[in-house]
C-alpha cells in the first residue's frame, strides 16, 4: 500500500470536502506525474470504507483503465472490481467498482445492476460541452437513474482547445476545481524534472496555414513544414543539441513528415524509428519495448504518444509540429518531465528529491522547439487557454484595439506620457521599439514563468486580516497578510483552519514569522490578534500569473552602545 504525498492528501481532502458541502461536479487538476491513479484509488478506497457504493471509472484507452485498477488493487486488494472494455475482452457490469472504456459502456447504462453513485473520469478534458457525445450521453443516463450521482473529473489540463475552461460556459459538465496542483510546485518540490529550452536556429514557417477549432489544419500544416531543407536543418540541430541525451521523442506534423524526419536521421547515422496511428498494435508494442530498452535513441511519432505513455528516462522532447493548442503543448511536454532519481536518497524529503535528480542521469529535460510553440503559447504554467476564442470574436478585437488607442503610455526614462503608437519619446528620445523587443525576447525565452529572476520588494506597510472568498461564504477562511509600499502590494494567505498540507505550511510560516512562535492560534480571528515580524523586504518569485513570497529580509537590530545611552 502506497503512502500519499502531501499534495495528494490535500487533493483527496479537498474533494471530499467539496462533495460533502457543495452540490456541483468537481475537477481535480493534476499535471502528468502527479499520480492521478493513486488519487483515484484512495478516493474510491475511502469512499467504500464509509459506504458501499456503485462506482464507475471511465477512460478512453485500456492502458489507463489497467493502470488505475492496478493502483486501486495495491491500496485495497479485497474490493469488488470488474472491467467493461472490448479492448481487454471483458464485459463485467455487476461489480461494486467497474473500470470501463467510454467507447464500450456509453450505451450500457441500463444494463448495470444498480445506478452509479460515483463516476470518475480520467483525462476529463476529453469531455465536450456538446451534450450529444458518448461521455455526456452516458453521464446524463446515469443522472436520470440517480440524480444524486456525483461525477469527479481528473485531468492535467482543465480546458479544451475548442471551448476553453471545463468549468466555464453553457452546457458545462463540471462546476468547480476542487483542487489544483501547480506545475511550478511539481518542479520546485522535485516531483518534476525541469524542462529547459535553448535557442534553435531553424524555425518552421506556418504562414498561410489555416486554423480550425483552435489549431492548425493538419493537412495544410504538414504541407507547409515538410520541406526537405527545413527537415535537414532541424535534424542537424537536434543531433548537435541532443548529443548527450539518451532518449529523444520527436513530434511531427503528419505521416509523410514523420517519414522524412526518420530518413534524415538515419542518413546522418542515427538510430531512429517511427510510430503513427497506422502502426499495427503488435509492432507498436515491440517498438516501445525496444525504445525503453535503449535499442535506439530517436522515436519519431505523429500524435500517438501525447497521452498514456510513461517512460521516465525520456530526456529530450522535440517540437517539429507547430501547434496553437495548449492541451497538445502540455501533453507533448509531459512526456519528458517525469523524474529519474539516483538511488540512496530519502524521497520523502524535498531536498533529498532535488539531490536525487541532480545525481541521476537525467538532471533536466531538453526541449527543442522548431515549431515556435513556446513563442505562440508562452510559458507552460501561464497559458491563456481562451486566447483563440477571443481572437474569433472580431467585435472584442475592435473594442480592445479602441481601448488600447485611448490609453497613454509612460516613458520609463523621463516619465513623460506618450501615445501608444509612438516609437520614441518626444522629450528624451527613449526607444519604445527597443523596449518592446527586449520585453518580447525575455518573455519568449521562458518555458516556465518562474525562470524569471526573483525580485526584492521594499515593505513600508504590513497588515493582517481575516479573508473569506467572495463567491463562497462557506469556504474555510484564511488570514491574509498584506505587504505594501507606495507602488506595489503583495498578499500571502495563511491557512490556520485548514487541514493537511495547507495547515502544515501555515504552522511552518507561523514558527518563522510570529513574535510568539510557541503560541499557536486555533482560529483565524485568534491569529489576527497575534504580532508578526514586519520585514524590510520580501523576495518575490513568479508563480504562474502571480507572484509568491519565497524569502524575507528582516531589519538588522543594532546593539546599543554606551554613547547611545
Amino acid at each position: 500500500m502506497k503512502t500519499c504525498r502531501d499534495y495528494q492528501e490535500a487533493a483527496i481532502g479537498a474533494t471530499f470536502d467539496y462533495l460533502q458541502n457543495k452540490k456541483g461536479m468537481p475537477l481535480i487538476v493534476a499535471p502528468v506525474g502527479a499520480g492521478k491513479s493513486l488519487i483515484i484509488a484512495e478516493l474510491i478506497n475511502r469512499a467504500m470504507a464509509m459506504h458501499r457504493s456503485k462506482v464507475i471509472v471511465l477512460a478512453h484507452v485500456k492502458e489507463l483503465l489497467v493502470q488505475n485498477a492496478e493502483e486501486l488493487y495495491g491500496q485495497n486488494p479485497v474490493l469488488d472490481v470488474g472491467f467493461y472494455c472490448a479492448g481487454l475482452g471483458k464485459k463485467e457490469l455487476h461489480h461494486d467498482i467497474t473500470f470501463a472504456s467510454i467507447q464500450s459502456i456509453h450505451n450500457k447504462v441500463y444494463s448495470l445492476d444498480r445506478a452509479p453513485e460515483l463516476i470518475f473520469v480520467d483525462e476529463a478534458h476529453l469531455i465536450s460541452h456538446n451534450k450529444d457525445t458518448s461521455y455526456r450521453n452516458f453521464v446524463d443516463a446515469c443522472l436520470s437513474l440517480n440524480p444524486n450521482c456525483r461525477i469527479i473529473g481528473l485531468t492535467g489540463t482543465a480546458f479544451r482547445t475548442d471551448t476553453g475552461r471545463l468549468d466555464v460556459g453553457n452546457d458545462k459538465l463540471f462546476d468547480d476545481i476542487a483542487y489544483e496542483i501547480p506545475i511550478t510546485y511539481m518542479i520546485d518540490e522535485g516531483y518534476w524534472c525541469k524542462p529547459i529550452t535553448p535557442d534553435v536556429q531553424t524555425k518552421m514557417d506556418t504562414t498561410g496555414v489555416g486554423v480550425r477549432n483552435g489549431d492548425y489544419i493538419s493537412g495544410q500544416l504538414e504541407q507547409a513544414v515538410n520541406v526537405s531543407s527545413v527537415t535537414s536543418s532541424c535534424v542537424s540541430e537536434i543531433i548537435t543539441q541532443a548529443s548527450d541525451r539518451r532518449k529523444v521523442l520527436i513530434f511531427t506534423a503528419g505521416v509523410q513528415h514523420c517519414e522524412s524526419v526518420v530518413e534524415e536521421l538515419r542518413n546522418s547515422g542515427e538510430t531512429a524509428r517511427m510510430l503513427t496511428g497506422d502502426t499495427p498494435k503488435a509492432e507498436r508494442a515491440r517498438l516501445l519495448k525496444e525504445y525503453k530498452a535503449n535499442k535506439f535513441k530517436y522515436l519519431v511519432n505523429v500524435a500517438v504518444l501525447t497521452t498514456g505513455f510513461n517512460e521516465p528516462s525520456i530526456d529530450c522532447i522535440v517540437f517539429m509540429r507547430p501547434t496553437r493548442s495548449p492541451v497538445l503543448y502540455i501533453q507533448c511536454l509531459g512526456r519528458g518531465v517525469r523524474t529519474v532519481y539516483a538511488k540512496g536518497h530519502d524521497l520523502s524529503a524535498k531536498q533529498e528529491r532535488l539531490e536525487a535528480i541532480a545525481a541521476s542521469n537525467k538532471k533536466d529535460c531538453l526541449v527543442l522547439d522548431f515549431g515556435g510553440v513556446i513563442d505562440e503559447l508562452g510559458p507552460i504554467d501561464t497559458l491563456d487557454v481562451n486566447k483563440h476564442i477571443r481572437e474569433k470574436n472580431k467585435d472584442d478585437q475592435i473594442e480592445a484595439q479602441t481601448k488600447e488607442r485611448n490609453v497613454m503610455k509612460q516613458c520609463p526614462e523621463c516619465e513623460a506620457y506618450a501615445h501608444p503608437a509612438q516609437n520614441y519619446c518626444y522629450d528624451c528620445s527613449f526607444s519604445f521599439v527597443d523596449q518592446k523587443l527586449e520585453q518580447e525576447a525575455k518573455k519568449k525565452a521562458l518555458l516556465i514563468s518562474t525562470d524569471e529572476e526573483p525580485q526584492w520588494m521594499e515593505v513600508t506597510f504590513m497588515s493582517v486580516a481575516k479573508h473569506q472568498k467572495r463567491n463562497d461564504p462557506d469556504a474555510t477562511p484564511s488570514m491574509r497578510v498584506t505587504y505594501s509600499n507606495f507602488q506595489n502590494t503583495q498578499s500571502d494567505y495563511i491557512c490556520y483552519e485548514h487541514n493537511g498540507f495547507a495547515l502544515n505550511k501555515a504552522l511552518e510560516w507561523h514558527k518563522k514569522r510570529c513574535l510568539t512562535p510557541n503560541d499557536t492560534p486555533k482560529t483565524i480571528d485568534e491569529a489576527c490578534s497575534f504580532e508578526f515580524k514586519k520585514p524590510q523586504k520580501i523576495l518575490l518569485k513568479k508563480d504562474g500569473k502571480y507572484y509568491r513570497i519565497i524569502d524575507y529580509l528582516d531589519p538588522v537590530e543594532e546593539e546599543l552602545t554606551l554613547d547611545d545611552l
